[in-house]
């Protein structure tokens, strides 16, 4: 039993806290001590940097140190797990993690599992291998990494559970190793662009086990997930590359098919997984046929329209408008197929009017508005309704009174605008009468640029009276030459009307030599 008190002793202080916390458990933790240094002098000197519950708070940087990636910078891009999982992913990595030697053991038991993996995996003469038990004890050894805060360790032994579980056909277990994994990739010490590559992969092998496993949504969201892996820790203000680009556009597509999203004519990238490219475009069947692929593979799972209106969202930070369009129209069809929402789909129709009103269309915003939206009896009546009627009004008849007024914080739209995401709610404020909506920075600076030339225009003619412009200093003329330049003058000036013909002396006498009997 004396080894089963050393670990729970050494659980209790890395939980709650070093010795001499409280008075009555001092003296039983210092014996405990005392007696683990004289066991183990090892021991004694692993557990000697004893942290506190308040430097133990940090447990991101326990994990792995992010020095590549500034981890709350607001201007930088997170990482796909943060971006789409919010709370839920953070805190499924506060985790406590084990000091002492009851972090000694654990990683010795985590040697064992690996060992007992490895001979599994080994052919004997009267033995085969297990894939079954190797990923078992793969499993179990990256949970005792995971206890120590072992990233890297941790995360190799992840990929080897999943991988083993793959050939096994055992999806949705590898799916969930490849997604741990990869979000250990996030937080881990290696250099940027090999976390991108890594997070990238995994999160695709995760969306390729959930795939074969039937789970379109799962594998539609890895799929995502997969995508901004190639922009994290990219400035969120600057423009994605054109290849990261088209997979954002081809894991939209994962939810909802081309064929079936209004706004694919927007997409930038790439072309559709439903479009033949042998197949006549005049083709009637092969359309139909398309679209009856698309409807089976459209994805209405609960919540999978958030998915798409956050990636909407990123867009719209980087300005994007085209593509972000193109997710919100997705977004809006998979509501749509659904048949149940109301509040969810006014919101994604206002959120399509905002958006194609800040790209300049006012004729596709009204005609949208004219066509689909007001064709849903349950948009009619909503506040969202109100408040995109009053902007396209506004935008048609170019009344920039009127559109301050609808987008006013204090009008009687400000109920639908609380209820907008964040960036289309400012994206409103940057809508203007005529033409593509801009960055505040820029036209700042362009005011900025404005009154220092009028300063300098107004500042000239009140230096006039102190400085007065003076003619060159020339040689005063005489009478004579005075008289000579302007007879040179006149000369001049004769000759060149005599080469127009209107300055002949011989026609001056043309009127007498008519007859005019």
């Amino acid at each position: 039993m004396s080894h089963y008190k050393r670990d729970q002793a050494s659980n209790r202080d890395a939980l709650f806290g070093g010795a001499g916390s409280s008075s009555g458990g001092g003296g039983r933790k210092a014996r405990a001590s005392s007696t683990r240094s004289a066991a183990s002098p090892t021991s004694a000197a692993a557990a000697a940097p004893r942290p506190s519950p308040r430097n133990n708070a940090g447990i991101r940087s326990t994990l792995g140190s992010t020095s590549n990636t500034p981890v709350n910078d607001p201007q930088i891009t997170p990482g796909p797990s943060e971006i789409f999982g919010g709370k839920i992913a953070s805190r499924n990595r506060m985790v406590s993690i084990l000091n002492g030697q009851a972090k000694i053991d654990k990683m010795a038991e985590a040697e064992d599992n690996r060992l007992k993996a490895k001979q599994a995996m080994t052919r004997g003469i009267f033995s085969k291998p297990d894939p079954i038990s190797a990923a078992n004890f793969y499993k179990r050894a990256a949970d005792a990494y995971k206890a120590c805060g072992e990233n890297r360790l941790e995360r190799l032994h992840r990929i080897a559970s999943g991988d083993l579980q793959m050939g096994q056909d055992a999806y949705a277990t590898a799916a969930a190793e490849y997604t741990r994994a990869a979000e250990l990739a996030e937080i881990s010490d290696e250099t940027l662009p090999r976390k991108r590559q890594e997070c990238h992969k995994l999160h695709s092998d995760a969306a390729t086990a959930w795939a074969n496993m039937g789970e379109k949504g799962r594998s539609a969201e890895s799929t995502v997930k997969a995508a901004f892996g190639l922009i994290m820790g990219q400035d969120l203000t600057a423009a994605i590359d054109k290849k990261a680009l088209a997979r954002i556009e081809e894991s939209i597509e994962t939810f909802v098919p081309d064929p079936l999203n209004r706004k694919r004519d927007y997409r930038r990238n790439g072309i559709s997984a439903y479009d033949d490219p042998n197949a006549n475009p005049n083709d009637q069947s092969a359309q139909r046929n398309a679209l009856e692929l698309a409807k089976q593979n459209i994805v209405t799972d609960s919540y999978a329209h958030e998915t798409l209106f956050q990636i909407g969202a990123e867009l719209i930070r980087r300005r994007h408008y085209e593509s972000a369009l193109y997710a919100l129209g997705a977004g809006t069809a998979s509501l749509e197929a659904e048949g149940f929402a109301t509040v969810s789909l006014s919101r994604a129709y206002v959120s399509e009017t905002v958006l194609t009103l800040a790209m300049g269309d006012t004729v596709a915003a009204s005609q949208d508005f004219q066509r689909v939206h007001l064709q849903r009896t349950s948009y009619l009546s909503s506040r969202e309704c109100a408040l995109g009627e009053d902007l396209i009004r506004a935008c048609d008849a170019m009344d920039l009174d009127a559109l301050d007024e609808a987008r006013s914080k204090t009008g009687p739209h400000r109920a639908a605008l609380a209820n907008l995401e964040p960036a289309l709610r400012g994206l409103v404020m940057e809508i203007r009468v005529s033409g593509r909506a801009k960055k505040e920075k820029k036209n700042a600076d362009v005011v900025s640029k404005k009154p220092a030339k009028t300063a300098t225009a107004v500042a000239s003619p009140a230096a006039a009276p102190t400085k007065p412009v003076l003619s060159s200093p020339k040689a005063e003329l005489s009478s004579d030459d005075v008289l000579k330049e302007t007879a040179a003058s006149f000369e001049e000036m004769d000759d060149i009307m005599n080469q127009m013909g209107i300055g002949d002396d011989e026609e001056e006498d043309d009127d007498d030599d008519i007859d005019l009997t």
